[in-house]
């Protein structure tokens, strides 16, 4: 037969007095830092608030404001959630320096994406290529629309098709990016083919009445020009100004109004096609 073990009050009293005074005091320390973290954080709230009142009424860049206060929110936290710990000596300081250190490396190396964003953020806050609203196109990413913001680690887009893009900071900084915003209005070219059996003036000035009698062109610069000789057809370009967001919108419309006209006025868009000769000797 197996000897039974019985737990006796002793046993008890001595377990509580060993180890149940300290685990209930690790208790005490855990639930005193979540009612101190608790606190500083509805603190912490009420002065980012604060701070982002003053920074809209003395006009700073929401942009900007935003994603310096997300830094020091998150940075006070994260000192605060530190000096806690030690503080209460839940963790032993020692422990969490060895664990820094130790940690410090693999962080690095995982975080080289994310600390180039982070880098490049802060710099395009500070350079100011481009600001909230700005019309920019990334060649590199393929990408192109209105900036809508800049944050610790990407940067929102808003896209012509309504598209919400988020590109990384360091896309921005290691690549040309192009701000066509300026004064608000961005230049509009339409191409398009027409014979060369065609009667060229003709053309052109369908072209430019069409683009004249466009609502979203801005003012009377509009220019209707021989942009190439191909093989097969005469390339004709139209050029006008018009405002960022109504780009798409002009284009899409004068392209079609200059296909029917051509189509009424009887000039020809010519496709690519080979003419063969035959020689009967």
């Amino acid at each position: 037969m197996r000897d039974i073990t019985f737990i006796t009050f002793d046993d008890i009293n001595d377990w509580i007095h060993n180890k149940g005074v300290g685990i209930f005091d690790y208790a005490i320390k855990i639930l005193l830092a979540l009612v101190v973290y608790i606190i500083v954080s509805k603190l912490l709230k009420k002065i980012i608030s604060t701070i982002q009142k003053r920074l809209d009424k003395k006009g700073v860049d929401q942009i900007a404001s935003h994603f310096v206060l997300n830094l020091i929110k998150y940075g006070i936290l994260t000192f605060i959630i530190i000096t806690i710990i030690t503080q209460l000596k839940i963790v032993e300081v020692a422990s969490i320096a060895a664990l820094i250190a130790s940690a410090g490396v693999g962080i690095s190396l995982a975080m080289q994406g994310a600390l180039s964003n982070f880098a490049g953020g802060v710099l395009l806050l500070v350079l100011r290529p481009f600001k909230k609203g700005d019309y920019i196109v990334i060649s590199s990413a393929n990408v192109e629309g209105v900036v809508e913001e800049i944050e610790i680690y990407y940067t929102t887009i808003r896209s012509i098709l309504g598209e919400t893009i988020k590109i990384p900071n360091s896309q921005l900084t290691n690549n040309s990016v192009v701000n066509k915003h300026g004064d608000g209005n961005r230049a509009l070219v339409v191409n398009v083919d027409i014979s060369y059996k065609a009667d060229v003036d003709k053309a052109k000035s369908i072209i430019a009445d069409i683009m004249k009698e466009t609502p979203e062109v801005v003012g009377e610069n509009v220019s209707v020009f021989v942009d190439e000789l191909s093989n097969h057809s005469v390339r004709l370009g139209g050029f006008s100004m018009v405002p960022v967001d109504k780009y798409l919108m002009a284009k899409r419309s004068i392209t079609e109004k200059i296909l029917l006209s051509f189509e009424d006025a009887g000039i020809e868009i010519p496709f690519n096609q080979l003419d063969v000769h035959l020689i009967n000797e």
